[in-house]
């Protein structure tokens, strides 16, 4: 693992002329697993570049994510529909997602209302796919402005901990909020009597990782160094982040040519 600073989230983004997002029944969007929206305090620290990173490797993935940006006074309710709709048709298990990802020279223009992240494997695409399938290739959809499709970093870590009851311990940490300020939404997991939380989100950095696991070591009872954390899953590509560019200017690039 490798640890350096830079910008928060990458690299190419695809400005469309209409806008996107998706959901995973068809018709709908997919509900936050657990927690709420990232509070400022411990979170990503976002928006003046990208926190110090040394849980990396398979802890970090390369995500496509679509945002949008609706018109004034538009029926985001037709906006979810449209793309949960095109999600499930396109058979794309499609998550909700902070904005938080975006890199600091979108957010400077504006703070998507809906955003969404495609499967691992997922490409930009995909996401031009996704919003052709929606709104149409013109995308001429009402209440729609604009729409980016975007390569971003994420975290995808797990947090282990072993108490001696792990149930207690899970309603302990989601009543207590401790995972929620720090990380938004997250999922639980209890077999083998282990507790494992997972997150998929935001870059975090260091500080953030290390007082999650003290939030989680105090709510079982335990050490830090008795709280692990791992990569969601042990295939795939990774990213080095001492490797990783500062974040660059985003590339305002038309999927479809318009």
């Amino acid at each position: 693992m490798k640890a350096t600073a830079a910008a928060v989230s990458v690299v190419l983004a695809s400005s469309l002329l209409a806008g996107c997002t998706a959901g995973a029944p068809p018709g709908s969007l997919p509900s936050a697993t657990s927690g709420v929206a990232l509070a400022s305090g411990l979170g990503s620290e976002l928006g003046n570049g990208r926190p110090q990173v040394s849980y990396d490797g398979l802890m970090v993935r390369r995500r496509i994510v679509v945002a949008i940006h609706p018109a004034p006074d538009a029926d985001l309710g037709k906006l979810r529909t449209a793309l949960g709709t095109a999600a499930g048709s396109l058979g794309l298990d499609v998550s909700r997602i902070s904005p938080d990802v975006l890199g600091a020279s979108v957010l400077q223009h504006t703070v998507p209302e809906l955003i969404v992240a495609l499967p691992g494997d997922a490409t930009i695409a995909d996401g031009g796919e996704l919003v052709d399938l929606a709104f149409g290739h013109d995308q001429a959809f009402p209440g729609l402005d604009h729409v980016h499709v975007a390569r971003v970093l994420v975290h995808d870590l797990r947090f282990t901990v072993r108490p001696s009851a792990p149930d207690a311990v899970a309603e302990a940490i989601a009543l207590e909020g401790i995972l929620a300020d720090a990380l938004g939404n997250y999922e639980t997991h209890i077999g083998g009597g282990d507790l494992e939380l997972s997150y998929t989100g935001p870059l975090l950095s260091d500080k953030t990782v290390e007082a999650v696991r003290l939030g989680v070591a105090r709510a079982a009872g335990t050490t830090a160094d008795e709280v692990k954390v791992s990569p969601r899953s042990g295939t795939g590509t990774g990213v080095d982040m001492a490797k990783e560019p500062a974040e660059a200017a985003v590339a305002e690039e038309p999927v479809h040519g318009h």
